[in-house]
């Protein structure tokens, strides 16, 4: 699969959610599989990476703040920003409300948007933000692409309805989980269980519109993964 299929703000693709266990593979997937779609010229394209737990980096010069993020553009096209662990979830909710803003005066600006450890947003004991619910729902029609990370399958009524792919690596499944992303999103994850566990990094990519499920190898640097 071509990385532009989970990044690209196209304004057809919806969400894309990365779904596994700490160590499980998420982390060098997503990094390798961004940075091999920034690899794009698009001087109006941008990715703007949420990492709560202050890890993430695409090169020292990646990292920014919500209050220079206006200034970083201007220079670079891949943003991290570390949340402030105290008040995380209302400086996530500023930044993706900042990102609508600069599309507002900026019609031909285009980001994906990645908000890591996605679960603490958002699930099914409780309403999602406006914000993230602006973010699920709106993104598209303004070329902004969300896509969640999260440690287990994200069972959210703003994502249910508007996710296009789910990128599943191993992670902790019971049955209520795998009856869950069945009804919830068409996925039956339970085949690739023992695969996932099996082989480190090995993930599955399934299409929400398709319903198709491809179990893949574990990625190389500079490449999307092969199909099993």
């Amino acid at each position: 699969m071509n990385p532009s299929d989970l990044y690209k703000p196209d304004g057809v693709a919806l969400t894309t959610c990365l779904v596994g266990a700490p160590g499980s593979g998420k982390s060098f997937f997503v990094k390798n599989t961004i940075q091999d779609f920034m690899k794009n010229k698009d001087p109006k394209m941008h990715v703007l990476y949420v990492c709560p737990k202050h890890e993430m980096e695409f090169g020292e010069k990646s990292i920014t703040s919500l209050d220079k993020l206006e200034k970083h553009m201007k220079k670079h096209r891949i943003h991290v920003i570390y949340p402030d662990p105290e008040s995380v979830e209302d400086h996530v909710d500023a930044i993706i409300a900042t990102v609508f803003d600069i599309r507002e005066v900026n019609p031909d600006f285009k980001c994906c948007l990645v908000v890591d450890d996605a679960q603490v947003f958002l699930s099914s004991r409780r309403g999602a933000s406006p914000q993230f619910k602006r973010l699920a729902l709106v993104g598209r029609s303004r070329n902004i692409r969300f896509v969640a990370i999260s440690h287990g399958f994200v069972f959210s009524k703003e994502l249910e309805g508007s996710t296009s792919f789910i990128i599943h690596f191993r992670t902790l499944m019971s049955p209520l989980h795998v009856k869950d992303a069945m009804n919830r999103y068409g996925y039956n994850p339970e085949p690739f269980i023992e695969p996932l566990n099996e082989t480190p990094y090995a993930h599955v990519i399934f299409d929400v519109t398709s319903g198709r499920s491809s179990l893949m190898r574990p990625i190389e640097v500079g490449k999307a993964g092969a199909a099993v």
